[in-house]
């Protein structure tokens, strides 16, 4: 059996359908060796990783989204975030994190939980990706060497890389680590692909890319409003524009890592060194969604996530 690494772009709500293709691997015994992840495909991988799939049928986050009672509702809402409203918001931003709840909230307080995470990691890399502002560079931090030890201090570390990974301005608060400001990788890279090419353990890549959106019925939408509508216009606008940010760069770095593969091909070798890094050719597998809904704060959508977490398992059956 091939050993694949997996990419878990940030998508919103559409992070459900990679958890989806996650779950569907995991009992279908595909191997994943490897993961990384970015905005809220680091909620997703987290959940996955966190799953006792011998005692639970589905990751326990996901449970809640499934059975979507109006209290896990607003579970659900709050672990997929991982992030708690401040109650003096200054301006600069809307929500602020409560680290200690935040971690409470992403079963991370819970010792079973805590084990059997530890255990997932045992067999399988995780690289969370995160952009340091300060530095101007998209930064990969190795969870499995963060939470080597499991003690307070690592944990804690554990949520400074997390939430650094998720952050999304200007609704919330820039995570600061080692005098560095870091906002989740989407704004550099959201298909992070550089540590899979690297690791020789890695055979086959499989990545979600959400690109496949009709921005132009999105904007034509929004343009063709009432006025009176300023308010919801304008939410709906910034919430397309942060789509359009995070997703269409995934485009160009998707055909880079083909340019990738081609290249080494095309030397007639299986591995080559470029910038003091060694890349390994690897076929990547692309799982590309047609036109689905990143909106994260609306319940009158919440039925989606159930849609989304279906459709990754279908899709990703046809790769196999």
């Amino acid at each position: 059996m091939k050993k694949y690494g997996f990419v878990a772009s940030g998508g919103g709500y559409r992070s459900f359908y990679t958890e989806g293709a996650l779950v569907w691997l995991h009992k279908n015994d595909i191997p994943v060796v490897h993961l990384t992840s970015t905005s809220s495909g680091c909620n997703i991988v987290l959940d996955y990783l966190m799953w006792d799939a011998a005692k639970e049928d589905l990751p326990p986050v996901l449970t809640k989204t499934l059975r979507l009672s109006f209290k896990d509702a607003f579970d659900v809402l709050a672990n997929f975030l991982g992030l708690r409203p401040s109650l003096l918001p200054n301006g600069a931003y809307l929500l602020k994190v409560d680290k200690k709840r935040c971690r409470k909230s992403l079963l991370l307080d819970d010792a079973n939980r805590r084990t059997t995470l530890l255990h997932r990691l045992a067999s399988a890399r995780w690289d969370i990706v995160a952009s340091n502002l300060t530095m101007r560079r998209a930064e990969y931090f190795d969870a499995n060497e963060i939470l080597a030890k499991a003690d307070e201090s690592s944990l804690d570390r554990f949520m400074d890389v997390f939430l650094a990974g998720i952050t999304t301005i200007p609704y919330f608060a820039a995570i600061n680590m080692n005098d560095a400001y870091f906002v989740e990788g989407g704004y550099i890279d959201n298909v992070p692909l550089r540590t899979l090419f690297e690791d020789p353990n890695v055979e086959e890549i499989i990545a979600v890319d959400f690109t496949d959106r009709d921005y132009h019925s999105d904007i034509e939408k929004i343009y063709g409003r009432n006025p009176l509508m300023l308010v919801p216009n304008s939410i709906d606008m910034n919430l397309l524009v942060t789509d359009i940010q995070m997703n269409l760069a995934g485009i160009g770095i998707l055909h880079q890592a083909r340019f990738i593969n081609r290249f080494i091909q095309a030397a007639g070798r299986s591995s080559m060194e470029i910038d003091g890094r060694t890349y390994h050719y690897k076929p990547i597998h692309v799982l590309r969604p047609h036109n689905l809904k990143s909106m994260t704060v609306a319940l009158g959508d919440s039925s989606l996530q159930k849609e989304y977490f279906e459709l990754g398992q279908k899709e990703v059956k046809v790769l196999f």
